[in-house]
């Protein structure tokens, strides 16, 4: 039987800003050789996805933290943003000085220029920031049009802030950080994801077009964003370096992402 494989990829097929390692690739592409079928499922829009991922090669794509979903290129899934909710969003973050990143289809757009204006602003955070730019092709806030909308993520400067934007947005919204990919950062960030959208109904609506169900899914991921995920697959395994609620929420877990858990797995699994 065929397995429907399922991959994060920031922290589980690799590291923020790094390429996917050799082991990694050729571990993907053993197993859809074998006949199994592969999927990418990211928080990123699919715009952000790095060229190094894709090229792997995938039978399909969930991005967005399960907003848009596609099988073999065609769309199964696109659920953006009220532009209402949008506009709301940036206002609330606005006021509480927290910069965010409008993630659009075909495009992404931030008023990051806005953490430069924080107290205590170092040489640390910017060069956080220019990578955040760099790997995510950031485009200006001003140039935005009103393109839909899938998700948001923000960067906040204290837990003081947090909690005003929790209070402001919880009951809509669910809160995903990312301390386990940057840990020591001077800031605090992470996405908004809509309470009616998540990488586990995306999973759920990919077996349901390929004719198969959440059992026949394996899926691997790092962070909060992928635990819907993980419960609705068939097995789901969380990485070593994963933040700890995944970790314990998971059927099991694997290898960190430095030393290539999901090709190690596949193996041990018998799928490559």
């Amino acid at each position: 039987m065929r397995k429907l494989l399922f991959f994060d990829i920031d922290g589980t097929l690799c590291m923020p800003g790094e390429a996917p390692s050799q082991a990694t690739v050729e571990a993907i592409r053993a197993a859809r050789a074998n006949g199994h079928l592969a999927f990418l499922s990211t928080g990123r829009s699919v715009f952000s996805i790095p060229e190094q991922v894709r090229a792997i090669g995938f039978d399909g794509v969930i991005a967005s933290a399960g907003a848009h979903a596609e099988v073999n290129g065609e769309v199964i899934l696109d659920d953006p943003m009220d532009p209402d909710l949008c506009r709301e969003v940036q206002e609330v973050l606005a006021a509480q000085d927290a910069a965010y990143v409008l993630e659009c289809y075909g495009a992404n757009f931030s008023d990051m220029e806005r953490v430069r204006c924080w107290p205590g602003y170092h040489e640390r955070l910017e060069a956080f920031f220019e990578v955040v730019c760099e790997t995510l092709h950031i485009r200006d806030a001003s140039e935005y049009r009103g393109e839909p909308c899938y998700k948001l993520c923000f960067f906040a400067q204290d837990a003081g802030r947090m909690e005003k934007l929790h209070e402001a947005l919880d009951s809509r919204f669910s809160f995903v950080f990312f301390d386990n990919l940057f840990p020591g950062l001077d800031a605090i960030c992470g996405e908004l994801n809509r309470h009616e959208v998540d990488k586990g109904r995306a999973l759920e609506a990919i077996c349901r077009r390929l004719g198969q169900t959440p059992a026949d899914a394996i899926a691997f991921g790092d962070s909060a964003n992928d635990l819907a995920m993980l419960r609705a697959a068939g097995l789901g395994i969380a990485m070593e370096n994963g933040q700890e609620a995944v970790k314990r929420a998971a059927d099991a877990v694997c290898p960190s992402c430095a030393e290539d858990g999901v090709a190690r797995t596949l193996a041990v699994m018998g799928l490559t």
